[in-house]
């Protein structure tokens, strides 16, 4: 009788150890999709803000900015669609819409693809010109300080500027170009040599802006 409760009870453990087991081995693969999912979710996620910032600035985004866009764009896409079967129902529908999204953003007309408005440059030549806004009067003998206004004011503006403003800044001293062919002759060659001086300068901060706003794009 005592050897019989004996293992009754060894038999009890046994039973208790061996279901306790075999539920943590049941759990683990639940576990492991959890995991997965959230994973998958969270991706999305991180998606669903990078579209927003896109959507956001498409208004200001270059044609050649375009192609670093769609490599993160893909390699994003691709990550998702490697677990799609982890996102719910609804991120499903959410990741499909946002793709199509997408393709709408590309269809869109880029920043330096939409025509300079004359009224923006009106204002443009009152902001960084001054008194000299009305090019087309500049005198030879004010030239080298027209071109001097122009570029005390994109040092202090270029800050916040979009590759949009760039263009429109770009577009004046183009304008200043030409008014400056018609009086060259009346300049004298320190006039010049500053006049160059200071196209070079222009150049070199937007480029310098340009590549900064690139390195940017890529972290995002």
């Amino acid at each position: 009788m005592q050897k019989g409760k004996i293992l009754g009870l060894i038999l009890g453990f046994t039973a208790t150890f061996t279901s306790a087991g075999w539920a943590q081995e049941v759990e683990k693969p639940v576990a492991a999709k959890e995991t997965q999912e959230s994973s998958a979710e969270q991706d999305l996620r991180s998606f669903k803000e990078w579209m927003k910032v896109q959507s956001d600035k498409i208004s200001t985004t270059t044609r050649a900015e375009w192609p670093t866009i769609k490599s993160d764009f893909a390699r994003q896409a691709n990550k998702i669609e490697n677990s799609f079967q982890g996102l719910s129902e609804t991120s499903k529908r959410d990741f499909l819409e946002l793709k199509t999204r997408f393709q709408e953003l590309e269809s869109k007309p880029m920043a330096d693809e939409v025509p300079l408005q004359a009224e923006e440059v009106r204002l443009r030549e009152k902001e960084l010109l001054g008194s000299f806004g009305n090019v087309q009067n500049i005198s030879a003998i004010h030239m080298r300080e027209a071109y001097i206004r122009f570029m005390q004011n994109v040092r202090v503006k270029r800050q916040n500027w979009t590759s949009r403003d760039w263009d429109y800044a770009d577009y004046i001293l183009q304008n200043l170009g030409k008014r400056k062919a018609a009086v060259e002759e009346k300049l004298s060659t320190l006039d010049e040599i500053k006049i160059r001086t200071l196209i070079g300068e222009f150049h070199t901060l937007r480029s310098g802006q340009e590549f900064k706003e690139q390195q940017k794009a890529k972290k995002q």
